[in-house]
């Protein structure tokens, strides 16, 4: 019954005129926008990433276009079967360069015998190719694999039509025992290549991004040293193709022919809207790297983006890849998510990093060498949110978040990013993240630094590169006797070292040498913290410069210190990140937890008596143990 309905309605169409036909395309694909919004936002993500410099209202039209041709495509399948000779004849026209090069390949042309491989590629005319035998007659054998359709008789008739202009079809449900014995006998094999291939493909780079593709083509040609041509069945106009064959380079990696075979294509895609428009963008290319635990790598095998850099002629991995990284709201947070950000950014060198935070924060993102572009958060009001709704076109392809809160997660929401990536806590919920990640209830967070949770979150999401501790490079000269002192906290003042065992110290350190310079850092609301800690000492010796530095004055005179000691502040993260020595002073929190991180050295005092991961009252901490510490780094850092 389905087949007579699709055999009448096949009638049908080819007894309408093309313009109603058309009409009925694009009608159809204007519902497929209108009906799945989740499928057009992908594809227009695609085309986002594909025609960056384009417009908006363009590549809406490139996706309203293809939609309406994806099912011109369908029913040119069913209609061509009742056309006349004269109408299948206007159907395809053949280039006068392919003719003449078909002609070498035709009975005794100085190719006839000579096997072949074609690679065609999902254009909307894809189809009329099987119509190449009829209009080149002569040419040897031609034979196409294609997947057979699941319904019997309708594949059946559907082959038939198929066939019924000399080409022979090759199930790939066979397996390619046919395909290699044509390509034995020196005659030619069509078969599609631009599908993904998931876990059996190689990784390449195709239209700027990374994608999986079939060697099978490739491997078909090394095997028998076919040539090899790439066909394009460009769209002249409703159901009607230009065929073109371009021959690809030889070579022993088919890898290469591959890579080649993909640069035509995405070559012809770029040269204008109605060539943009042909080929099946509905048909999401790039899905395979979006899952989810396997985000943050790369396959080890047949990695194959070094060969196409070289080849292409770039001279990296172009990273066109959007991940957005909402990143934490303390300063000291966002200094312990730098090892986890490098990692992520070794395992996809194609990923095109966007950080997401406090305005304030920029000149610290602008040193870590991790974001490729920043997005400071708005002021808190009306417009907030509508801001993150304003960027949906800017296509984010995976957020992740380090906060932990429900407004961080509306506001990736907002952005429309398919792939939400954050943590969650046991009996916690975050229902706007589309993957999130199960922290496991018996793990003791105490007893685990936060870079090392982080860093189980991004394993969770497929990451396996090492973290780097690596200190930022020193960018300023090191003053051999400067101590850089942070005397307040950002929150928590149960953190903060009584003022009277900071006098006590700046006096130690002043009284030891005639060189000792101290510099105070803070924020204005530390001001009142370090005036005291500054008064009745020589100006000249004892700088007090809260709340009168920048975030970029702040690093670079951190990284001026041969020492600094600070409590667990954000400030301390700051300079054992930037490589400096640091002499922080624990109580009650907890060093094991949120102590320094990076390779540089680091000096943790806490309490005599006080565990580990802390709990004691921090004036247990004595200004000689400190003296001591600092004493045994000053002197040793000058340049």
């Amino acid at each position: 019954m389905l087949l007579f309905l699709l055999k009448l309605l096949g009638r049908l169409l080819a007894a309408l005129p093309p313009s109603l036909c058309r009409g009925v395309c694009y009608s159809l694909g204007l519902l497929v926008g209108a009906l799945m919004p989740s499928r057009r936002h992908k594809t227009m993500n695609s085309l986002y990433h594909a025609y960056p410099t384009r417009s908006q209202a363009w590549r809406r039209g490139v996706f309203r276009e293809s939609s309406a041709r994806l099912f011109e495509m369908g029913l040119f399948r069913i209609a061509s079967a009742f056309f006349s000779a004269k109408r299948m004849e206007a159907t395809l026209e053949i280039c006068p360069k392919t003719q003449e090069l078909i002609t070498r390949y035709s009975e005794g042309g100085e190719c006839y015998g000579r096997p072949v491989v074609i690679m065609l590629p999902h254009m909307t005319m894809a189809e009329s190719a099987t119509m190449l035998p009829a209009r080149a007659l002569g040419i040897m054998p031609v034979h196409a694999i294609f997947r057979p359709l699941n319904q019997a008789s309708i594949n059946a008739w559907v082959t038939s039509e198929r066939e019924r202009y000399g080409a022979k079809m090759i199930s790939r449900r066979n397996g390619y025992n046919d395909a290699m014995a044509a390509l034995r006998r020196g005659e030619m094999v069509t078969v599609l290549f631009d599908q993904d291939a998931s876990n059996k493909g190689s990784t390449i780079t195709f239209m700027d991004r990374v994608v999986s593709a079939t060697e099978l083509p490739a491997l078909m040609a090394q095997r028998f040293n076919a040539d090899v041509f790439l066909m394009l069945t460009e769209r002249r106009d409703f159901w009607q193709a230009k065929l073109t064959l371009t021959q690809l380079p030889k070579a022993e990696d088919p890898t290469e022919i591959t890579i080649h075979a993909h640069h035509a294509l995405a070559q012809y895609l770029q040269r204008d809207a109605s060539a943009a428009a042909d080929w099946l963008w509905l048909h999401d290319r790039w899905d395979h790297f979006y899952s989810a635990h396997k985000r943050f790598r790369l396959p080890e095998k047949r990695n194959c983006l070094e060969l196409s850099s070289r080849i292409l002629g770039t001279e990296s991995t172009p990273r066109k890849t959007n991940l957005w990284v909402r990143m934490p709201n303390w300063l000291g947070d966002v200094v312990m998510a730098l090892p986890v950000l490098r990692a992520i950014q070794a395992g996809r060198p194609d990923f095109k990093i966007t950080l997401i935070g406090k305005s304030a924060f920029k000149p610290l993102f602008d040193r870590l060498g991790v974001g490729d572009a920043f997005i400071p958060l708005p002021a808190r009001g009306r417009g907030y949110f509508k801001s993150f709704y304003d960027r949906r076109f800017e296509y984010p392809d995976t957020y992740l978040l380090f906060t932990n809160s429900s407004r961080s997660d509306l506001e990736a929401v907002l952005t429309r990013c398919r792939q939400r990536f954050g943590m969650l806590r046991p009996g916690k919920r975050r229902p706007l993240l589309t993957n999130p990640f199960p922290l496991s209830e018996e793990l003791d967070e105490t007893l685990v630094h936060q870079t090392h949770v982080w860093e189980q979150m991004a394993r969770y999401y497929g990451l396996q590169a090492d973290l780097d501790f690596t200190p930022i490079p020193k960018a300023s000269k090191v003053h051999a006797n400067r101590v850089g002192l942070i005397c307040g906290t950002e929150n928590a003042p149960e953190k903060r070292w009584p003022i009277a065992h900071w006098r006590e110290l700046v006096e130690k350190l002043l009284d030891a040498s005639d060189d000792v310079e101290i510099d105070l850092y803070g924020t204005p609301a530390d001001r009142a913290i370090t005036d005291q800690v500054a008064a009745g000492f020589p100006e000249a010796r004892v700088r007090n410069l809260a709340g009168k530095t920048d975030l970029s004055e702040f690093c670079d005179g951190l990284n001026s210190c041969a020492v600094v000691s600070c409590n667990d502040t954000g400030g301390m993260h700051l300079a054992n990140m930037l490589g400096t020595p640091v002499v922080a002073i624990f109580g009650p929190t907890n060093p094991v937890r949120t102590g320094p991180i990076f390779e540089a050295p680091a000096r943790i005092l806490q309490p005599e008596g006080c565990p580990k991961t802390g709990g004691a009252e921090i004036d247990g901490v004595s200004s000689g143990s400190a003296y001591a510490a600092i004493q045994s780094y000053l002197g040793s850092s000058a340049k």
